[in-house]
């Protein structure tokens, strides 16, 4: 079967650490045939310098009217994602795109009901649902050793209390540019990909050290409800990130009527490839040992007797995304999607919610699912 002939929009970090590496890595599938990169020059492209082979665009207009692209991967500020996501899909492009995706539901929506009606798959690239410590949890929730999981916690803190001298679109006033938009993205969608919709949200959403420009967020608190039902006790999932967590901090405390998870750690994998390790190097997603989970658990709930175990950390591999992304249009079937746009969907309209509820200090309830 020919290759996927895919062109990258950016070079900027995204591109280069989440998109041309795994392409790259995956020469049966992929061919990187083009790229746009608005500041490339006729003597100089950053692009080239990496990939020579590679066709470089400075006008958008012209690449997605280039008909051998097949597949357009949007690695840009979010600002300009709907134009573009929308311009490519009128080209009869298939679309992968950045988190985040778009403003609002509403936006979303237009844009998923266009590549129905242009026949392409388009997919939010949400990597961190192949995060090794989030498989980790996942594959515990679902073997049932944790029992009914009554609260989840997921933290993605860090700790930076100097204004710093680092410019970028992240740090200008933008809808997309605050935490909760940013990495609050991934950790929502993680919740909606193991939990579903919840029936309400109850939301912080502040600039916690009050770093100019003052309505752009660093901190976000999110309480996602689960109500019961004949087979599930009541849920909560609590979402968490903030700049000033100093020391020890989680990333997952998962408590269950049989067992407690506690992991610490970040994933490797983007530092990883940040320093130049390629996606095929046996080390490539392994956590290091001092960063494995502690679990514990009983059999009897009745006369318990609490064990404690260490869960060593499965690999993760972002790897994934691309490969079901090349069989969903190797086989033309859009329901192979690794994420699904109804939980793209479930991801705007909570991240909509948790801004509405902190503005009004009440929490939101969904009447209905989306």
């Amino acid at each position: 079967m020919a290759r996927i002939k895919v062109a990258v929009l950016g070079t900027g970090v995204s591109a280069s650490i989440f998109h041309f590496p795994y392409l790259e890595a995956l020469p049966k599938q992929y061919e990187l045939y083009a790229c746009w990169e608005r500041r490339a020059t006729e003597t100089y492209s950053k692009a080239k310098e990496k990939y020579p082979n590679i066709k470089v665009f400075t006008n958008v207009d012209e690449l997605l009217a280039d008909t051998a692209i097949e597949l357009v991967v949007v690695s840009l500020p979010p600002a300009c994602h709907e134009e573009i996501v929308t311009k490519a899909l009128n080209a009869h492009k298939h679309v992968v795109c950045e988190k985040p995706f778009t403003e609002t539901v509403e936006e979303a929506k237009k844009l998923f009901e266009l590549a129905d009606k242009v026949d392409r798959l388009l997919c939010v690239y949400q990597n961190r649902r192949w995060d090794g410590d989030y498989m980790t949890v996942k594959n515990l929730i679902e073997s049932g050793r944790l029992g009914q999981i009554v609260e989840f916690e997921s933290h993605f803190d860090r700790y930076s209390v100097s204004l710093g001298s680092k410019k970028s679109w992240k740090g200008e006033l933008g809808y997309a540019n605050g935490l909760l938009y940013g990495i609050g993205s991934h950790l929502i969608d993680q919740a909606i990909a193991l939990f579903g919709e919840p029936v309400g949200v109850t939301a912080k959403v502040m600039n916690q050290r009050q770093f100019p420009p003052l309505g752009l967020d660093d901190y976000y608190y999110i309480v996602l409800h689960y109500s019961a039902d004949n087979e599930q006790l009541p849920t909560e999932v609590i979402l968490r990130s903030t700049f000033v967590a100093p020391g020890y901090t989680p990333r997952f405390i998962v408590r269950g009527t049989k067992g407690t998870f506690v992991k610490e750690g970040f994933d490797p994998q983007e530092k990883q490839i940040a320093k130049g390790m390629k996606p095929d190097d046996p080390a490539y997603g392994k956590d290091h040992p001092d960063n494995y989970g502690s679990l514990w658990y009983t059999d009897d709930v009745v006369e318990p007797d609490i064990i404690k175990e260490t869960v060593p950390t499965t690999i993760g591999d972002y790897r994934f995304f691309y490969r079901q992304i090349a069989k969903c249009i190797e086989n033309n079937d859009r329901s192979l999607t690794p994420v699904p746009p109804q939980h793209t969907l479930s991801v705007q309209r909570v991240i909509s919610a948790s801004i509405q509820g902190s503005a009004s200090g009440e929490s939101v309830t969904f009447d209905t699912h989306l």
